[in-house]
């Protein structure tokens, strides 16, 4: 009896010792797995992603843009509720001579036409010798 015992014994030493060098074997063949999917997976990867980066920066630059265009024709289209000029200890002694008083806008022309036509025929404003260049 003792004789099967220690048959037993050793044949399960033995599969212990079986199972143990497939699990080490097991591991070493995962970790060269990873390695090789690293070296065939790695650059087609960092591509991938390095295209995605482009195509995201793309989107959000031509989003950027449009949201800014859009601003800036809404600003286009805004006219200043009232204009007050103040003007402090102006002292005129003889008063002679033309006075040219030029503006900037980022309108265009058919609107400054349109602007100028309104400042003419509006009661509440004088105006005088008004043109716009052509």
């Amino acid at each position: 009896m003792n004789d099967i015992n220690a048959y037993l014994h050793s044949c399960m030493c033995r599969f212990e010792q079986r199972i143990a060098m497939l699990e080490y074997k097991q591991c070493e063949l995962e970790a060269e797995n990873q390695c090789l999917k690293n070296q065939l997976f790695g650059p087609v990867l960092d591509d991938l992603c390095e295209q995605i980066q482009i195509q995201l920066k793309d989107q959000m630059d031509t989003q950027l843009n449009e949201k800014l265009n859009k601003q800036l024709d809404d600003l286009k289209h805004v006219t200043p509720p009232n204009i007050t000029y103040k003007i402090q200890e102006l002292h005129v002694n003889e008063l002679k001579g033309t006075l040219t008083i030029g503006l900037t806008s980022t309108a265009t022309t058919e609107q400054l036409h349109s602007i100028i036509e309104k400042i003419k025929t509006e009661q509440g404003y004088k105006a005088e010798n008004i043109s716009s260049p052509q």
